[in-house]
Parts: structure tokens; sequence; C-alpha cells
């Protein structure tokens, strides 16, 4: 008998943690072209609080985007009320994500200034070429970008 559960891991969701949520949007929604699913507020005290060790007194919100074929796929919860820690030394963890017109999306992360590396061209083991870059976001967070060839 099947539960509908998988035997392998499966990726949920990427839930990165900004300092403002209509400003992140801009960045993931309106260049990268993901869909916002729901944006809606946390209630204080709520699980995830605990999860992601908030003071009592903060301020949720969050957005659930739809990312490639995965439905609330990618999140952004904003936290206000909160200092948020720099995350300007080593880069810890990235985002890697496929999208389709890179250079227009590169050009305009240029312009939005965020700091970003050039378009490099590489080849997978599997022999299949492509162009990506990297960027932080408003509020450090590494996200590569990459195109098939």
């Amino acid at each position: 008998m099947s539960l509908g559960i998988s035997a392998s891991p499966d990726l949920k969701r990427i839930n990165l943690i900004v300092s403002d949520l209509d400003q992140s949007l801009e960045i993931y929604r309106d260049v990268i072209g993901m869909e916002v699913f729901e944006i809606k507020n946390s209630e204080k005290g709520s699980y995830a609080y605990k999860v992601f060790n908030l003071p009592e007194d903060a301020d949720m919100r969050y957005a659930s985007l739809n990312i490639g074929s995965k439905t609330r796929g990618f999140s952004l919860t904003e936290i206000k009320n909160a200092e948020l820690p720099l995350l300007d030394g080593i880069r810890m963890t990235t985002a890697v994500i496929q999208v389709e017109g890179l250079r227009e999306i590169y050009e305009k992360i240029i312009d939005m200034n965020l700091s970003y590396t050039s378009i490099d061209q590489d080849t997978t083991p599997e022999g299949i070429t492509f162009a990506e870059f990297s960027f932080t976001d408003y509020d450090g967070h590494l996200v590569v970008l990459y195109e098939l060839k």
C-alpha cells in the first residue's frame, strides 16, 4: 500500500529571510520571473518563530512563489522589528536557478546596482553547454542563475 511518500528525497522549497518583501519581489518575481502563489502575515508565536530563532516581538510576512514546475517551491520571509545578520563574509549557501533570457536578466540585475559576477560559459559533465552568473540580493543572499545553451 502506497501512502504517496517518495522513497527518495525531494526538495519542497527554498526560503530566504529578507528585510523588505516588496523590494525582494522586484528581483524574484519581476526580474527572474517567479509567480506569486500567496502573500500572507504570520501569526505571532507560529512555528516559524522557533524555526528561524526569531524574537517574540518580530513581525513576519511571507510570500510563496511558484518556480518552474514547483508550486510554492520558493519563498521569501520578511522579518521586521529584528536585526538581521549581515551576509557579507564567505558565502555559506546559494540558490541555483535555471532561467530563460539570462542576458536580459543580467542587464536588469546590473541596473538594480546589486553585486554580480560576469557571465561565464561552461559545459556540464554530460556535455551540455550553459551560461551562468551570480549576484547577491538586497539582503546578501547569493543567487546563481544559469541558462542551458
